[in-house]
Order: C-alpha cells, then sequence, then structure tokens
C-alpha cells in the first residue's frame, strides 16, 4: 500500500505539471502544486529509505538463516562422517581381529597338497619346460633378485638385490642383498649372479652347449662384471629401459654356481636348489613334487613386497591332467587345492560347508598367434596364406568370442585385443571397429583370398588355462564353419611350451599376453617380450624369415620403445605398434581368462598382487582342525 500512495502521489503530480505548464491564468494553482511537490517528494524518499531498511533487514535474516542452515548442515555431516568413521574403525578392528585369531590358527606343520593341471617336464627353471605357468609346483623354488610392488610394478630397492643404470646409461648395476643363501648353502653373490647370466647366454665355461628360454630376453647383455662382492655390473651397447626386469625379473629365477658347475646340468634338472621360500625334496616325474619351506629364507611373513616365508611347512604337487580329476581327488580327500577348473566344475563345490571356490582375477588374455612372416606353408609347401593380411582378418571374424563367455565361461570375461599400454583407446587403428562375430564377411574373406579349404593345425597348451578343452572346440568348430580346416593338437602344457620356445612349431598356437580394453595387464613391454616379437620366446618370428612390411614397421616401434628412457614417449610406441599388430591382424586376439580352484575350507589365501597369475602356494595357509 505505501508503495502503490507514493507512485499514485507522483502520478498526480506530473499530470498537473504537465497539463498547465505555460498557462498564466492558472498562476495560483501552479505555484500551490509547486509548494506540495517537495513535501511528497520527502515522503516518497522516506518511504523508499524505510522499505530499503526492510529490505535489508530481511536480507540480513535470510542470510543468518542460510548460514544457520549451512552450519546444521556441516554438523550434520561431520557427524555422519564420525559415525561412518566409527563404523570402519570397528569393522576394521573386527576384521583385525578376526585375522589375527586366523593366523594364531594356522598349522605352520601342515601339509598342503595340490592338485596341478600341468607338470614341468624338467625342474631347471632357465630351461623351455622348468619355467612358467606349468612350473608352479616348481617356481616356488626359487627366487629372482627384483622386489615387485602390489601393482606389478618393479623396485628398485627391497628385493634380493638393488639395481641402478651408470649416469651415462652405459652399464647396468644389481647391488646383491647380503647374507642370502643358497638352500644348500652357497652364497648369493656377485660371481653367483655374474655365472648365472653366462649360462643363460651360453657363455658359462663349464658348458658353453647349455641352452636357456631366457637367452633372448638376455640378449641385451654385454660384458658382465664382479665389481666387489655383492656388486654386479653389466655393460650395454645401447640403452636398454627394460634392464631391470630382464635381468631380474619374475622369470629370473637364481641358481647356485659351484653346485652347478660340480653336479652338471642334468642332475640339477631332477634335483633343484634355489633360494626361494621352498626347497627341493623329491619329485617322480608326472606324478609328484614335494617341498619343505626353507627355514633360512631372507623373508618373513610380514615382508613388504612379493617374498614371503611360507606358510605350510610342506608343499606338495601332484600331477591331473584332467579337471574332472582333479576335482574328483579333491573330493577324496587326497588334496587341499585342485588347480584351475571350469566354471561348471567350480559349480560342484559352491554353496558348500565342505568346500569353497577361490576366483582370481588373471593376467591371462587368451589369443592365437600366428606365423605370419615364414615364406611357405609348412603343410603343402606352397606360399604361406598366413601373409595374407584376408586370411588373418577372417580368422578374427570367425570367432563369436562373445557367444564362448556367456556360454561356456563366467560371463565375466573380456574381449582382447593386441598388447597396448593402459590409459589408451583400444588399438582399433582405422578398422570401423572391434573384430566382432561376422561369419559371412569372414568367409568372403577367404573366398577373396582364394583360400577356402585351408587347412592347418592349432596346438592348444593344456592344463593351465580355465575350461581350455571346453572354449577349444568352439573356437575350432566356429573357424571350421566359415571355410578354414582347423585340427586342434591338445598338447602336454609343458611340452608344448618347450617346443614353443625352441621354435620347433610352425603352426598357429594358444598363448596368453593379449590385453583387455584397459591394455595388457602386465605392460605391452612385458607382453612383447613373450610374443609376436622377433626371438621372442613364444612368438614365430626369427631373425630368418621373410618379414612382412608391415611386421617391420612394428618391430621397429617395438625397439624403439624397449629404448626409450620417457614412459609418456615409450608408451606412445608401444601403442602405435599395438595399432599395426592389430590392423593387421598378426594375432586373434579371444578373451581373458580369470582362474577358480576349489579348496576345503582349511585353507586360507592372500593373494599378494592385483592382478594375479595364478594362485601361488607359498601364500597358502592351512588352519589346524
Amino acid at each position: 500500500m505505501l508503495r502503490a500512495s507514493a507512485r499514485a502521489g507522483v502520478g498526480a503530480a506530473g499530470l498537473a505539471l504537465v497539463g498547465c505548464g505555460g498557462d498564466d491564468d492558472d498562476d495560483q494553482p501552479q505555484q500551490t502544486v509547486a509548494q506540495a511537490q517537495p513535501q511528497e517528494q520527502e515522503q516518497q524518499q522516506a518511504m523508499q529509505q524505510q522499505e530499503q531498511q526492510q529490505a535489508m533487514q530481511q536480507q540480513a535474516q535470510q542470510q543468518a538463516m542460510q548460514e544457520q542452515q549451512e552450519q546444521q548442515a556441516e554438523q550434520q555431516a561431520q557427524q555422519v562422517e564420525q559415525q561412518e568413521q566409527a563404523q570402519q574403525e570397528e569393522e576394521l578392528d573386527r576384521s583385525t581381529a578376526q585375522e589375527e585369531a586366523e593366523v594364531s590358527e594356522v598349522d605352520l606343520d601342515a601339509e598342503i597338497i595340490v592338485g596341478y593341471g600341468s607338470f614341468p617336464p624338467t625342474l631347471d627353471i632357465t630351461t623351455a619346460g622348468g619355467g612358467g605357468g606349468q612350473g608352479a609346483s616348481n617356481n616356488l623354488h626359487f627366487a629372482a633378485l627384483a622386489a615387485y610392488n602390489s601393482g606389478r610394478v618393479i623396485q628398485a630397492e627391497g628385493g634380493f638385490g638393488d639395481w641402478e643404470f651408470s649416469e651415462d646409461l652405459s652399464s647396468f648395476r644389481w647391488k646383491i642383498k647380503e647374507g642370502v643363501t643358497f638352500h644348500n648353502g652357497e652364497p648369493l653373490n656377485a660371481e653367483s649372479v655374474q655365472f648365472y647370466y653366462e649360462r643363460i647366454l651360453g657363455r658359462a665355461e663349464y658348458n658353453p652347449d647349455f641352452e636357456s628360454q631366457l637367452r633372448a630376453r638376455a640378449g641385451w647383455m654385454g660384458d658382465i662384471t664382479v665389481v666387489d662382492e655383492y656388486t654386479v655390473d653389466i655393460a650395454m651397447d645401447t640403452p636398454f629401459v627394460d634392464a631391470p626386469e630382464q635381468s631380474g625379473g619374475i622369470n629370473f629365477g637364481l641358481l647356485p654356481k659351484q653346485y652347478i658347475i660340480d653336479n652338471g646340468d642334468d642332475h640339477f634338472a631332477n634335483n633343484p636348489i634355489g633360494c626361494g621360500a621352498y626347497q627341493f625334496m623329491s619329485w617322480i616325474p608326472d606324478q609328484e613334487i614335494r617341498s619343505q619351506r626353507f627355514e633360512n629364507f631372507a623373508f618373513g611373513h610380514d615382508a613388504p613386497f612379493q617374498y614371503k616365508a611360507g606358510w605350510a611347512k610342506y608343499i606338495t604337487g601332484r600331477y591331473f591332467p584332467e579337471e574332472q580329476a582333479r576335482a574328483a581327488a579333491l573330493e577324496a580327500g587326497e588334496v587341499d587345492i585342485a588347480y584351475r577348473i571350469s566354471p561348471d566344475v567350480a559349480k560342484q563345490f559352491e554353496d558348500r560347508d565342505d568346500f569353497k571356490v577361490i576366483a582370481l582375477p588373471d593376467v591371462r588374455v587368451m589369443a592365437l598367434e600366428l606365423p605370419v612372416n615364414q615364406s611357405l606353408d609348412p603343410i603343402t609347401g606352397e606360399e604361406n596364406p598366413w601373409r595374407d593380411v584376408r586370411v588373418r582378418q577372417a580368422a578374427n571374424y570367425a570367432i563369436d568370442a562373445d557367444a564362448i563367455i556367456e556360454n561356456l565361461l563366467t560371463g565375466t570375461e573380456e574381449r582382447a585385443y593386441s598388447p597396448f599400454p593402459a590409459g589408451y583407446d583400444p588399438p582399433i587403428g582405422n578398422l570401423p571397429g572391434q573384430y566382432n562375430y561376422d561369419p559371412d564377411k569372414a568367409r568372403a574373406l577367404l573366398e577373396e583370398a582364394g583360400q577356402i579349404g585351408f587347412a592347418f593345425t592349432i596346438t592348444l597348451p593344456t592344463g593351465l588355462w580355465t575350461a581350455d578343452r571346453i572354449w577349444m572346440p568352439a573356437v575350432q568348430q566356429m573357424l571350421n564353419d566359415v571355410g578354414f580346416q582347423v585340427e586342434i593338437d591338445y598338447a602336454d602344457f609343458g611340452n608344448a611350451l618347450a617346443l614353443i620356445r625352441n621354435n620347433e612349431l610352425p603352426h598357429p598356437f594358444v598363448f596368453n599376453q593379449a590385453g583387455v580394453s584397459s591394455g595388457a595387464p602386465l605392460g605391452p613391454a612385458f607382453a612383447y617380450r613373450l610374443v609376436t616379437t622377433i626371438g621372442a620366446p613364444y612368438s614365430h618370428a626369427q631373425e630368418t624369415d621373410d618379414f612382412l612390411p608391415e611386421f617391420s614397421e612394428f618391430q621397429a616401434l617395438i625397439e624403439e620403445a624397449n629404448a626409450e628412457f620417457d614412459q609418456q614417449r615409450a608408451n606412445d610406441l608401444y601403442y602405435q605398434a599395438a595399432v599395426i599388430s592389430y590392423e593387421n591382424a598378426f594375432q586373434v586376439p579371444l578373451f581373458g581368462l580369470p582362474h577358480l580352484y576349489a579348496v576345503t575350507p582349511e585353507i586360507l589365501y592372500n593373494e599378494y598382487y592385483d592382478t594375479s597369475t595364478g594362485l601361488n602356494a607359498i601364500y597358502a595357509q592351512k588352519l589346524k582342525t
């Protein structure tokens, strides 16, 4: 009302002034209006000031209320946070108490018996048959120099040795941990490490003809010099960024010098000595390996990195190549752990009080490795069909990986790509998309290449990878449905890998170092040290091959990345190489595989790594009963 009245008064005064502006006859009325105008203006100003004061008071009240509400909200949030923190601490206390109770109940005198699906044909970890996944029952005897964090990043300090590059990048140094002994009492020192490398490289005087599957990985090494009792320098012709991994990484299990020289390679292959958490007791080939906890192991149960003292006093590995046999042995009480079983078999042990299933996300990403650089077909002696990109792409389009994942695996697996760095988009390059199932396109490509009826064998190393005998027949059928003629060689795992490493398999084979949508699980540098590249242990490519131009470009990028110390630049190069590999279908990427284990309820297992390469019996605990 005040605001309306003020507007009315102003309006009346305005009308009077406008209506009588120059009329002398209205002189008196104009004077009266003029006299009234200042009064009305003063009234108006007073009313405006009053309104402003009211508005300011109202605004101040609103602001005060808002601040009060914010304070109340903040207090409530703090209370909620405190409650959540208290709850988390309470849960952590309960969890810690439970873990401590569990640890206090661990039977340190126990024997854990593991039923494995693959066994090594030799126990020399540096040979083609003695290491890798098939050597899970043997690997616990050995340890390498380097420490890793749980994300599998190699550490410069904290393991059996610390490492560094020289300032001019002309050499690489290992400083050996003092006071460490092998299982036979020999010291781990600079001389034993020097001998180890010389033996791998075929340069050890006692036997320069020794063949190691690690030779290609150690090919970057120049002269190896003992600096002092615990220091070794390795010369580098060119800077090699992956020197720590390719001299002290997980595949480089250390060996005692004098024991090997005195007894020879054959004796060592049957009676291994290492410096791992368990020492060898006995073995019956293709039946059983028995090991005992090494009480003088260099690290304890709470060591910060991957090296941990063993829990069980004895670990026995028994060989059951068929997963149903492993499952039956578990049911019969013959083993405590049935190693790597299929989803269907795992269902037999789910929701039971007397057994449980352990599922480990794995770094195994399956792919078919193709012989793309060999000039001739090993069967016909004619031109190698795999040199034609249309044939390779036909194989990629032929396989319905999604259907295999959904119907034959757990349904949670990821489709695969060529290995590429984390943080990049999948390396599809100029392709319209991922190689999705398209049998019509696959057959059309085969027809265009004149290769309908192309016959070949795929070797599948069996016994290590989840449900391998279930999904491989599906892969075979899908390839045959589009015009290939495929036979599958279901081979013993250790023997097959030995043939692959020795470059004695000319046809495609299955291996496990592809990448998923987030990249290669262990990184592209690790993957390309194993597959696809020239001289890699699980690659067809050899120096004497007739390389495709695209492959030569790929290989050059890999070699440049391997020598690049700028990690971002190196990853860019690995990614470019991955794009070339995927566009040109140097592999047939399939899918990643989690691994399943059925165990007795007394078995506890705490994996160290974020991404596991498989259940490591060293970390397994058996509760007292």
